[in-house]
């Protein structure tokens, strides 16, 4: 549950009103989110209508707000987007803190999918929905102002610092020095995925992809199921120009979030339509994400200092998960098109 940081009610609804036009007749904060650079509310207007209000502890993210935006005003209706100030930014400063922002959407009542799933006729919205991201032309108007994919391994070097971290040096706190040692114990496993992905990234990078708009992590977290029935995609914080393995990564044979039945993945392609996937781009991407997650929570683990221990120990918990028998990393390169399956060969 997020803590509270307690801010200024009244400064909240005079932003919201001279920015917005918006009279406030009551501000709750919600302990939700994992985002620890941001603090969310629901605000009622005195006319009754609700909205999610997202402040952040610092500047916003520019194209997670420009790109759900584009693609609700091109028409496609299961986004979730920003709505506009009285200038048409699609956020602004919050008065009073310097170097807060504020980012106003429409509150929608429901829960993500990774809690309720979703129902048959979900499956294909999502399906189509995606589609027509893909498919929205937005690659080329976005070039420029949002990462390309390389295939390069980002998260790479923080691993490898990790690695470099770990050999030797006494961890503080219980969580952080088990932690520590199972990344010795693993030290060998660990560099053999990187040269792998490393290796699959090479290959990928002579062969060529059509590059469309990604949300780059739609999970089931992502996806918010309305009380009347309706989904939408949320949290664009990282589109990327990829190919678009980069998001069915998260339909085929996904175990993130929720896992996804070969059923549910029939019903999402009749809804995306008929798609040629690379299965050794899946696999790249499927080892880069276990990657990135293994560095990011040895960061938060060996060097948060915030971070409390029962945080840590959750934390080193799920990374650890990763490498059990019948995980991800057991499952990485076993690649399941509905019904077909196939194992890709090791590369020399």
């Amino acid at each position: 549950m997020r803590a509270d940081p307690s801010l200024d009610v009244g400064k909240i609804s005079a932003c919201l009103a001279a920015h917005y036009n918006l009279r406030v007749a009551s501000v709750t904060f919600l302990p939700i989110g994992y985002d620890l650079n941001a603090a969310v509310y629901k605000v009622i207007s005195h006319g009754g209508t609700a909205y999610f209000l997202k402040i952040r502890f610092g500047p916003v993210h520019e194209p997670g707000l420009l790109v759900p935006r584009a693609l609700v005003d091109l028409g496609i209706r299961n986004v979730l987007a920003p709505l506009r100030t009285r200038s048409s930014n699609l956020w602004c400063p919050l008065d009073g803190y310097a170097g807060y922002s504020v980012v106003l959407y429409p509150f929608i009542t429901g829960e993500n999918a990774m809690v309720v799933g979703l129902s048959d006729d979900q499956w294909r919205e999502f399906g189509s929905t995606l589609q027509a991201v893909h498919a929205s032309g937005l690659a080329e108007r976005f070039r420029g102002r949002l990462p390309v994919e390389t295939f390069s391994l980002p998260s790479a070097a923080l691993v490898r610092q990790l690695l470099t971290l770990t050999d030797g040096v006494r961890a503080e706190g219980d969580a952080a020095a088990q932690f520590a040692a199972f990344w010795r114990e693993r030290a060998e496993q660990i560099q053999h995925l990187l040269a792998r992905a490393e290796g699959l990234g090479t290959r990928l990078r002579s062969k060529s992809f059509e590059y469309v708009l990604c949300h780059a992590d739609i999970h089931a977290a992502n996806i918010l199921v309305g009380d009347d029935g309706r989904i939408y995609l949320i949290d664009w914080d990282g589109p990327l120009i990829a190919p678009r393995e980069r998001d069915l990564l998260f339909v085929v044979g996904s175990r993130i979030a929720r896992a996804v039945e070969p059923r549910e993945e029939g019903l999402f392609f009749e809804g995306y339509g008929p798609a040629e996937i690379d299965p050794v781009a899946l696999v790249y991407y499927r080892y880069e994400r276990i990657i990135e997650d293994i560095g990011e929570i040895g960061k938060s683990v060996f060097l948060d200092p915030s971070l409390g221990e029962r945080a840590r120990a959750e934390e080193a918990e799920l990374a650890m998960s990763f490498f059990a028998p019948g995980g991800d990393i057991d499952n990485a390169e076993t690649v399941s098109l509905v019904s077909a399956r196939s194992r890709l060969p090791d590369l020399p």
